[in-house]
């Protein structure tokens, strides 16, 4: 006699519940992986705390010439006016380089083991030592800044972030301090927010640099051209010395924005370098202690 087995309704039942389980977990790991890139893909600030290191081997030495050469630069991520990535064409703007430099919108690096930030890269290129000053982190790594190049000993570096309400562009002044001549010399190198914050943020970098005992240094991409009123009543001082003051405007007509500004020194020559490098020209003045 044949017998036939009827299929247990608990097979259906089981597949039924991991299926369920299965989707569920999929589902869960889904959003959790969406959850990790957002997060990392968000632009926070870098955080003050953490120490601001020089690094290279370039020899250092106190300046024999009674001249002081200053520079600042945007380099635009090594980007330049054909949108191109080429960090050898922004080290070609300084054919001889600077005693100190000043740059903005800077990359950094996943991890200085695995490559060099730009600063880094730019420093063995012109012989200086190079400190990179995060301003921003994403994908878990500080990713953007500004940074200081040196061929002279530097005896402190401090980061001071300036308040915004932006949320992003998060922005800081760099203050160094350095010996020339024997004298102790300030530097503030900035790079002040060009919307909503920038009235407020460049307010506090002027009163920064005003309150320095000088001789002291202000260099930076300001976002702010000579009419603002702000810099106009600044650069009516008679203490403040513009080494700037004779720069035109550019091909488009725009007055420079990119800043060398000193007290306590004269001004032996001033001059803006335009490049195809980058979207800003570079700055470099010649300085002398009063």
């Amino acid at each position: 006699m044949n017998t036939e087995i009827a299929p247990s309704p608990a097979v259906p039942s089981l597949w039924r519940r991991l299926l369920r389980q299965c989707w569920s977990g999929g589902f869960i790991a889904t959003l959790m992986l969406a959850a990790v890139i957002w997060n990392g893909s968000r632009t926070v600030p870098a955080d003050p705390s953490q120490p601001i290191v020089l690094r290279g081997d370039a020899p250092l030495a106190e300046s024999t010439s009674d001249v002081l050469r200053v520079a600042t630069f945007n380099i635009h991520s090594g980007r330049g006016r054909d949108r191109r990535f080429d960090l050898a064409r922004t080290a070609a703007v300084f054919p001889t380089p600077p005693d100190l430099l000043g740059l903005n919108e800077v990359r950094g690096t996943w991890h200085e083991s695995l490559a060099r930030d730009q600063s880094s890269e730019l420093g063995i290129k012109w012989g200086m030592q190079s400190a990179f000053v995060p301003t921003e982190r994403r994908w878990w790594h500080d990713h953007f800044g500004n940074a200081v190049l040196t061929r002279v000993p530097i005896h402190q570096i401090h980061r001071l972030p300036l308040a915004g309400l932006r949320g992003k562009a998060f922005r800081t002044a760099t203050l160094v301090q350095f010996e020339f001549h024997g004298r102790p010399v300030q530097l503030l190198s900035v790079h002040v927010d060009s919307q909503t914050d920038r009235e407020r943020q460049l307010q506090a970098v002027l009163s920064l640099f005003t309150g320095l005992q000088p001789p002291a240094i202000l260099i930076g991409d300001l976002n702010s051209d000579r009419e603002d009123p702000q810099l106009k009543s600044l650069l009516a001082r008679p203490d403040v010395v513009n080494p700037l003051k004779d720069a035109p405007a550019d091909s488009r007509g725009r007055l420079p924005i990119d800043w060398i500004l000193a007290r306590g020194f004269r001004s032996r020559s001033g001059q803006l370098i335009e490049n195809d490098a980058s979207d800003h020209p570079a700055a470099i003045a010649e300085l002398e202690l009063e």
